[in-house]
């Protein structure tokens, strides 16, 4: 009996472990991995927060712009590299482009004159040429500073690093600007993060999940070469908007039953409408317009006749 009850323990253990496991696939590491979400989070509000508002307040408008372009101009051969490790060969011809336009006629890259032209820039890494490349994520990991990554994306960012071309160049002062650069690149980074994180996580029950599904989410679109994440349409959204005629009054769908149509603003625009879609004659719907202005507590006309006369009305519930 002992030995029953113990097998049943052991299958019901069994089973919780395997649910848990299975609710966070990704994430094995979860438990630390929120500690040092927590500890980051705690960190960023009292230290790199207020810094890089500082950084925002000595940097507005036009020089903050610029600042941010020429960062992101060092950053372009990066991306084109990727590009073409991915075999996306249009899209690196048009981010050498960009580089080449913003790098000579944007005075080395601090007017984003490509932007213009149409050829915006895109963020990419090693990290989604390994997931092109059919490499998996591995498991989940929330890194300090760095934030939410991925094994795969850990070591993505570790050979980006070793590829960026101020560690292939020699000139004076390039330590000073190798290092200004990461640190004003990353100010630059959490100050136009920052709407965008407090949006995320200010309506969020559990923010630590919130940001993971959020950022595995955006690196799969990344690898499948969409700009962002798909956005789900919502259940009641048919899909393109209903057209205005001249009136402003807006049309039923073609699918949509004559009385689920929008509700009008006012009693006569309930007669007008109800009256050109009626089946009876003019006079008829006429009639039932003039009566709906005078008695607001009349019953809407609708294309229905059970609506419009009450014997049928009656029949209609007594036959239920």
């Amino acid at each position: 009996m002992r030995h029953r009850q113990l097998c049943v323990l052991a299958a019901i253990g069994l089973a919780v472990a395997v649910q848990a496991r299975a609710q966070t696939p990704d994430d094995p590491y979860e438990k630390l991995n929120r500690r040092i979400f927590d500890a980051s989070m705690k960190a960023d509000q009292k230290y790199f927060l207020p810094l890089a508002r500082a950084y925002r307040a000595l940097t507005p408008g036009i020089l903050g712009q610029a600042i941010h372009n020429f960062v992101t101009n060092l950053g372009e051969p990066i991306v084109i590299g990727n590009d073409f490790l991915q075999f996306r060969l249009r899209r690196g011809a048009d981010d050498f482009a960009r580089l080449v336009t913003n790098s000579t006629f944007g005075i080395g890259g601090i007017i984003d004159l490509a932007k213009r032209q149409g050829l915006a820039h895109r963020d990419n890494d090693f990290g989604v040429t390994l997931g092109v490349w059919g490499v998996k994520p591995g498991p989940y990991l929330f890194l300090p500073i760095l934030g939410a990554s991925t094994v795969r994306d850990a070591i993505g960012m570790g050979v980006d690093s070793v590829a960026a071309p101020l560690n292939w160049v020699r000139f004076p002062g390039r330590l000073t600007l190798q290092v200004s650069t990461g640190v004003v690149g990353a100010l630059d980074s959490r100050v136009r993060q920052e709407d965008e994180l407090q949006a995320e996580i200010a309506g969020a029950t559990d923010p630590y999940a919130t940001i993971r599904s959020d950022f595995l989410q955006s690196r799969e679109a990344m690898i499948r070469g969409e700009e962002a994440a798909p956005v789900l349409t919502p259940l009641d959204d048919s899909g393109a908007p209903p057209t205005q005629p001249e009136g402003g009054a807006a049309q039923p769908d073609a699918g949509q039953a004559p009385s689920a149509a929008a509700a009008p603003a006012s009693a006569p625009a309930v007669s007008a409408d109800a009256a050109a879609i009626a089946p009876a004659g003019p006079s008829r719907a006429n009639g039932d317009a003039s009566a709906a202005m005078d008695d607001p507590d009349l019953a809407m006309v609708t294309a229905y006749p059970r609506d419009r006369d009450p014997a049928a009305t009656a029949v209609r519930f007594a036959g239920l």
